[in-house]
């Protein structure tokens, strides 16, 4: 696999340069070009960067790219939970319940903006990124930030709140909203290990554990 970098001045890449795309081989290429028309187009319209004017990604992409047989299933994996029927609001609470836990700078830069365009409110989104409990959230999403912070934490979610995400979301759609947790799971280990940032202007002081 072709390793030729352009780092440049950004740093955006954390421990692992950031890919030039003329530099790709053909598999990484593949997943390029899926992620321009997935992700990044979701990126775009959310509001937060996710590639650089010479086609770098950066995020958990740039980190993706290096392994492209694991990043096609993940890709699939991602599509599947998106199209699960997980309301915005619900979705963009439960990652920043996940990227606060992991201090993850990135995937709460993100999901920052995608919280705001989920009309979630400002000062949950202050309270979800510090890793506090939030006070004005809708039910549901209330529900799933508490299935989230105990799978999290706790590592096991107790009846009385099973029983109540059950009745809210059936059990279809607790096994999407875990899937959502477990996919912002491994997307924050990524974002730790290989220390990710969130671009420069955007980074905030670490949440609290």
């Amino acid at each position: 696999m072709n390793e030729h970098v352009t780092n440049g001045a950004s740093g955006l890449g954390g421990r692992l340069p950031l890919l030039s795309p003329d530099a790709l081989d053909e598999e990484q290429r593949a997943v390029h070009a899926r992620l321009q028309v997935t992700r990044l187009r979701s990126a775009e319209g959310a509001g937060y960067t996710a590639a650089l004017s010479d086609g770098r990604l950066i995020g958990p992409f740039n980190v993706m790219l290096r392994h492209p047989r694991i990043a096609r299933p993940l890709l699939e994996w991602a599509q599947a939970i998106a199209g699960s029927g997980i309301p915005a609001d619900v979705r963009e609470v439960v990652i920043l319940t996940v990227a606060a836990r992991w201090r993850a700078e990135y995937a709460l830069y993100a999901h920052t903006a995608g919280a705001e365009r989920a009309g979630v409110p400002e000062t949950a989104i202050t309270a979800l990124r510090h890793g506090d409990t939030p006070r004005d959230l809708r039910p549901e999403a209330d529900i799933a930030h508490r299935v989230a912070g105990a799978l999290v934490r706790d590592h096991q979610v107790s009846d009385e709140l099973y029983a109540e995400a059950v009745a809210v979301f059936g059990a279809e759609g607790l096994v999407a909203l875990v899937n959502l947790i477990g996919q912002y799971l491994t997307t924050c280990a990524l974002l730790a290990c290989f220390q990710v940032p969130a671009p420069a202007r955007h980074r905030t002081a670490a949440p609290t554990a």
